[in-house]
């Protein structure tokens, strides 16, 4: 049986009319007037939300604006541009939705229209996602300004961003989004997005103060809108638009049917809905957070909460950052493509390239083949088994947009290598490369409300004013009311978390001295090991995969097993090498932490008495009803679980458990958080009996 292949995101077909206005050729619409655009924008969606005066009166706030139908991105950056002339701190979240969205190349020419917007404008630009489906989120104006695009259908994207899809909990824990542009094409030409469906979902994301607007004035989005309890008005619209729609969100019990009190109660019946036992817990931007671990994952957390204002200890053992499971000398953004849609691969592909934005800072440092370079986005070459790859190869670059990947062939194969290959073929990934991770980890953790303390934390406790990190002898090391573990397989020590299903795998790197013939090699390459091009005359070799053993001293026998896999990646390339004085070679051992399911663990840690006590009926039944959500540790959260793909999933999981534990709009969709959930081990081993 065929794997299903992944969503494709068709991008738009445009046209242009004089001045360079686009149309789309699928809905016979215009983007925008462009005579007054910008008026309209500022006119429709800023005036009648009333945002410039309600973010007068929250300076150094955070605001929320949810957008249908994301086009040009004018919308966006005339409400990011607006922010940053009204206020001087705090962060606007812009999030929108396109089902097509416009080439890189349109994009730009689109945005030539509005040269007062151009520098938001060449930013967006510079760091557009490909057309891939899902969430990508984008910081802009030195991280003032949070775009987090959606690329598929308006109701679904949406709806993937509440905490629960189970209809006694549509409206619990959710994201509040603080003003609604309703955009898109006209009802008439777009009837499929403006649905009762999809003002049921915006209705679940909004509070009390929630408002919205939008440009039509059809009686359908009228009426809509009301019966999700929105209390909307008609009013004059502008320039060819006479009346429009605005209003305000009043009433949370609309159109929601009411729970009697069967609907509470767990019993073995067949549910269409799976327990909620992935419901993130309702919480408030804390005073202060503990991080533990010093890697990635930990770093990287440390900054996702110390960049939404709040202040944080981290706590390593080692008196340096990065010197375990991060502390090789090159880490690899490590692309592994598929042609099917498990949540393995979507996931895997979204943290890939937020990845790649993330580490901008290291990739595009410029200092290449020098010892002081801290990364480089050199491009990943990723080689082929065998011949019989081919199809698979070319089946892979005709799914994905060629701003991700390209399938290089011949001499254009060569030349991208920048040396001779065995290989014929092979994907080649120009926005990826390495970095230094123990650099990285430094860099991360220098900003102001981020301190970094030496110490060995041998338990955790939770007490009245939170969380307390202690050491051997039982003295507090440090307290804050959220605690975040990020140590690797060290993370499940601890009384919170020793269920966790984790295992640990030796992995060793050689650093080969360079040759003349190597030196030319300008891109990672990957196939079964991996080697990236030279710094300060030493290319990194990995890596091997040693199970059950505990000892990181650097063996010999490693060495072999590395030199093997580049012979295996490719011939031409080991050969540059022979012969390799092997009893001479320096190397690096540590561990990587491991799921049976190969993904991360993030999120809120599960209480495990609770969840089987709550989900017991499940042993009986894998389809029971059970309308009760997952009890966690109160202000405990887990990013761990990375394997050898720390530095490509670690970052999004820190901007996930932020986004959780400050009530933000998550960065990965409702079933991927489900995927990372810390307790989905326990309800597999409740179904399987097996607990």
């Amino acid at each position: 049986m065929s794997k299903p292949s992944p969503e494709i995101i068709q991008p738009a077909t445009i046209r242009w009319r004089d001045h360079g206005q686009p149309v789309s050729t699928v809905f016979d619409d215009v983007y925008f007037n462009s005579d007054g655009g910008i008026d309209e924008s500022r006119y429709v969606f800023l005036e009648q939300n009333g945002l410039p005066e309600r973010w007068a009166n929250n300076p150094g706030g955070s605001f929320t604006i949810g957008e249908t139908g994301f086009g040009t991105g004018l919308n966006f950056l005339v409400a990011a541009q607006a922010w940053l002339d009204k206020t001087s701190t705090g962060t606007l979240h812009f999030v929108s939705v396109e089902k097509f969205p416009l080439t890189t190349k349109d994009l730009q020419q689109s945005l030539k229209l509005w040269p007062v917007l151009k520098t938001l404008a060449d930013e967006l630009v510079q760091l557009y996602p490909p057309a891939t489906p899902g969430i990508h989120r984008l910081q802009l104006a030195n991280k003032r300004i949070t775009l987090t695009l959606m690329y598929g259908e308006a109701n679904p994207m949406f709806a993937s961003l509440k905490c629960s899809d189970h209809p006694l909990f549509h409206q619990q824990g959710n994201p509040v989004i603080d003003a609604w542009f309703l955009d898109g094409f006209t009802p008439v030409k777009n009837p499929a997005m403006w649905t009762n469906e999809l003002f049921q979902t915006i209705a679940d994301l909004s509070g009390p103060d929630t408002t919205i607007s939008t440009f039509t004035s059809a009686c359908r989005v009228q009426r809509g809108l009301q019966n999700a309890g929105f209390d909307i008005e008609k009013i004059p619209g502008i320039n060819r638009k006479r009346e429009m729609l605005r209003g305000t969100f009043t009433n949370s019990e609309a159109n929601t049917s009411k729970a009697s009190e069967s609907d509470w109660t767990p019993s073995t019946f067949n549910s269409h809905h799976q327990p909620p036992w992935y419901l993130t817990p309702i919480t408030k931007k804390p005073e202060s957070a503990i991080v533990l671990g010093g890697g990635i994952a930990g770093c990287a957390t440390a900054r996702s909460l110390a960049e939404r204002g709040i202040p944080v200890t981290l706590i390593e053992r080692h008196p340096q950052l990065g010197q375990e499971g991060s502390g090789n000398p090159q880490g690899i953004l490590y692309p592994k493509l598929s042609t099917g849609t498990s949540v393995l691969a979507r996931f895997g592909l979204t943290a890939l390239l937020h990845a790649s934005r993330y580490h901008s800072a290291f990739l595009d440092s410029n200092a290449t083949g020098t010892e002081a370079a801290i990364g480089s986005r050199c491009g990943v070459l990723v080689l082929p088994a065998s011949e019989k790859d081919k199809d698979k190869f070319e089946q892979l670059a005709e799914l994905f947009p060629t701003d991700l990947v390209q399938l290089h062939e011949g001499e254009q194969l060569n030349q991208t290598a920048g040396m001779s290959l065995a290989n014929h073929f092979g994907l080649f990934f120009p926005t990826l490369g390495w970095i230094k991770p123990p650099v990285a980890c430094q860099m991360l953790t220098e900003h102001p409300l981020i301190t970094v303390q030496t110490a060995d934390v041998a338990d955790i406790e939770l007490q009245q004013n939170g969380w307390h990190a202690r050491d051997e002898a039982g003295n507090t090391i440090a307290a804050a009311q959220v605690m975040v573990i990020a140590g690797g397989f060290d993370s499940s020590q601890f009384s919170q978390t020793n269920h966790l299903f984790v295992k640990k795998i030796r992995g060793q790197i050689s650093q080969l001295p360079a040759t003349p013939q190597s030196t030319e090699l300008k891109t990672v390459l990957c196939g079964e090991g991996y080697i990236a091009p030279a710094i300060g005359g030493i290319h990194t070799l990995g890596a091997t995969y040693n199970f059950g053993e505990t000892s990181t001293a650097v063996r010999t026998k490693d060495h072999q097993i590395n030199l093997q896999q580049l012979a295996t990646t490719d011939a031409a390339v080991a050969e540059t090498f022979d012969p390799v004085d092997i009893d001479n070679l320096q190397g690096r051992a540590a561990f990587r932490c491991t799921t049976p399911d190969y993904l991360p663990i993030a999120g809120p840690a599960p209480k495990l008495d609770d969840y089987l006590n709550d989900y017991a009926l499940l042993r009986k039944n894998a389809r029971a009803h059970i309308p009760i959500a997952g009890n966690s540790w109160p202000g405990l959260y887990l990013n761990m679980g990375h394997g050898s793909r720390g530095l490509s999933y670690a970052p999004i999981c820190a901007e996930l458990l932020a986004s959780q534990i400050c009530g933000e709009v998550p960065p990965l969709e409702l079933d991927l958080r489900q995927a990372v959930h810390p307790g989905r081990f326990i309800i597999r081993d409740l179904i399987r009996k097996k607990r």
